[in-house]
């Protein structure tokens, strides 16, 4: 494959709007200081994988796939923006202390093992479903979505910080539309690469379950 000289819009867009939440995360996240950085490492690692990613071989099918992988992307940061301005109540934090400290370490650890599958995947990383290069080793050797499943960790760990009814609904409608959003993904998968069947017969979605 040649090497890819011009970049796509999109590619663009997605440079700036994960910059834009890099810097969205230390601005709205004052108290955890240095410990944000695995986040702020992780979002800018994203952001440049737009721009050292090749030509997708094969894209999501229809519009619906696609606006189910947007959605599923920021849902949750755009309810967390949206109710610390109109809304608090919504992102109170949760009165058990002991709640608020396993949510942090939760929320930092994921933080950091989710730089891992992010940096394996850079070249062919993507928010709508497509197809570049199938990436089956390291963390996709012990899960299918390593990504997805730190993000089911990193958002574990903000909801037990901010363990309210309102978050919790946001969160379980996130997880149905990441279920669905995974059976487009790996429908595009499969179409490009035989291999995925055997792949994805051996190795699970989440780990360990899915």
């Amino acid at each position: 494959m040649k090497p890819v000289t011009t970049r796509h819009w999109s590619d663009w867009v997605g440079t700036a709007a994960f910059t834009a939440m890099a810097l969205g995360l230390w601005r709205q996240s004052p108290e955890f200081g240095v410990l944000l950085l695995p986040g702020l490492i992780q979002e800018l690692l994203v952001a440049a994988s737009f721009l050292i990613r090749g030509r997708a071989r094969s894209v999501a099918p229809s519009w619906t796939a696609r606006v189910v992988a947007y959605v599923n992307s920021f849902m949750v940061m755009v309810f967390i923006l949206v109710a610390g301005e109109v809304q608090p109540e919504w992102l109170r934090p949760t009165p058990n202390g002991s709640l608020r400290f396993a949510g942090a370490i939760l929320w930092l650890a994921a933080a950091v093992l989710c730089i891992w599958p992010i940096w394996c995947l850079r070249r062919s990383f993507s928010l709508e479903p497509q197809a570049r290069a199938l990436v089956t080793s390291g963390p996709y050797g012990l899960a299918r979505h390593p990504i997805y499943t730190v993000y089911l960790l990193i958002n574990a760990g903000i909801l037990l910080r901010h363990l309210t009814v309102p978050f919790a609904v946001v969160l379980a409608a996130w997880v149905i539309l990441l279920v669905v959003r995974v059976r487009y993904e790996e429908g595009v998968l499969a179409a490009v690469f035989p291999e995925y069947t055997e792949y994805r017969r051996r190795v699970r979605a989440f780990g360990v379950i899915g």
